[in-house]
């Protein structure tokens, strides 16, 4: 009867153990879903302070204790995307302040998963906004942004984010440096294809991006802007805007720079 009894208390253990992970993962899932959420909005307004607020989030359920890598990730995708609002604002200070920071977490992700290729292209990032801090240490961050590049295609070389981060390097590089529209159009084209055929593995995995390459690919033509290249800039405004109404990106940036370019009102 008292080894009845035991069993029956150790199966009873044994249920609520598995019953509380379900549940820890339940909860966990459900927290990535809505700060994931949140930070797509962020990054729409291009919002400091609700960046802020969605990169608290996501230290948050670092609290949980599951999947760390993918948690650190979004928390150095906020410090990048807080970097860049400073950009467009020229607040030097700021750039270097959440440059450093995300690749500090970013460099965490990476400790603890080596295998994920989307941290290497956010580290490439990063390590891109240097230059406009510390532009004396440019071959330590071509080095720096090289070796990030390197890792990414090796894992996984029809990332279409890694694609669009090309792109946008050779895009802001000066024709005489081997930049310009000619160099970085190619490159647009090849990451909107790959995001046309793009199936993330889960729904907690980065699904950003598409908008910019389209974005971006309009920007190109912009500064072509050989016969036709408005109308087909335009065309790619019109996708992005459809792929993603709230894209303060295209809505905002992209659309201002087609206004000037095309004399449109």
């Amino acid at each position: 009867m008292k080894k009845q009894i035991t069993l029956v208390i150790m199966l009873l253990i044994t249920l609520s153990l598995v019953s509380f992970k379900v549940n820890a993962s339940e909860d966990f899932e459900k927290a990535m879903k809505k700060a994931k959420k949140n930070l797509k909005t962020a990054m729409d307004k291009s919002d400091a302070s609700m960046l802020v607020k969605s990169r608290g989030e996501f230290e948050r359920i670092l609290q949980l204790k599951e999947d760390q890598w993918l948690v650190n990730y979004y928390i150095a995708l906020s410090d990048y995307s807080l970097a860049t609002n400073a950009s467009i604002n020229q607040k030097t200070d700021d750039i270097k302040k959440y440059s450093q920071s995300g690749i500090e977490v970013i460099n965490k992700s990476i400790d603890a998963n080596p295998e994920f290729a989307d941290a290497y292209v956010l580290l490439e990032a990063l390590n891109f906004n240097r230059w406009q801090y510390e532009p004396e240490k440019m071959q330590d961050i071509i080095s720096a942004s090289q070796s990030a590049e390197a890792s990414a295609e090796k894992l996984e070389p029809g990332n279409p984010r890694l694609m669009l981060l090309k792109g946008i390097a050779h895009f802001y590089t000066p024709e005489a440096y081997g930049g310009g529209p000619k160099v970085s159009m190619p490159e647009f084209e090849k990451s909107i294809s790959l995001f046309e055929k793009r199936k993330e593995k889960s729904e907690l995995y980065p699904d950003w991006g598409n908008d910019w390459a389209l974005g971006y690919m309009a920007l190109s033509l912009m500064k072509r802007n050989d016969d036709g290249d408005m109308t087909k800039a335009k065309k790619y405004i019109d996708d992005a805007i459809k792929l993603n109404p709230d894209s303060g990106f295209i809505n905002v940036y992209v659309m201002d720079e087609y206004k000037k370019s095309s004399g449109s009102k």
